[in-house]
């Protein structure tokens, strides 16, 4: 039985050897990285912050007063040629940091009768304007259930410069 164990114990130490033998390079090369890596320690290193300018697209903000459009009726003198005008009209304050044209839609509905409105203005940054249109109407229309069926301010696009804050890795000597 001994002589069995015997037998075993060296047939897996030639096997050992065998597979040893066989991946010598690969345990040379784990043997070297070792070495090197215990001598030298990883860099050092921190971030830094640092500024960058960006063009960024922005819609500029605004405000309309009472977040309302209002219409108003004037009568005509019919019998010296003069229509009856509506006029629609609302206060927008530029909230934003730079100046723009903003322009004012609004369509106004009363007994099947549809009229279109736009005006647009420049208005500078912080400051309150007041958009509006007047239109000749039939002297027969717009006189009960005047309504708005749509309405709303379209506000301008610019591409402005933005200083972004970025952060780097750098060596520290």
């Amino acid at each position: 039985m001994h002589k069995f164990v015997y037998y075993l114990i060296a047939k897996m130490n030639a096997r050992l050897i065998f597979v040893i033998s066989r991946n010598y390079h690969i345990l040379m090369l784990l043997i070297v990285f070792l070495f090197q890596s215990c001598g030298n320690s990883a860099p050092k290193t921190r971030e830094e912050q640092y500024t960058e300018i960006e063009k960024q697209e922005i819609t500029l903000t605004y405000l309309v007063n009472d977040n309302k459009i209002y219409s108003h009726r004037t009568d005509g003198a019919i019998l010296f040629g003069e229509n009856p005008k509506m006029k629609v009209y609302c206060s927008v304050t530029n909230t934003s940091d730079y100046s723009g044209v903003f322009k004012l839609y609004a369509k106004l509905t009363s007994q099947g009768n549809v009229i279109d409105f736009e005006d647009e203005k420049y208005i500078g940054a912080g400051s309150t304007v007041e958009l509006s249109e007047e239109k000749e109407i039939n002297p027969y229309s717009f006189e009960t259930n005047v309504e708005f069926g749509d309405w709303g301010i379209i506000a301008p696009t610019k591409t402005v410069d933005i200083e972004v804050v970025k952060y780097r890795t750098v060596p520290i000597e």
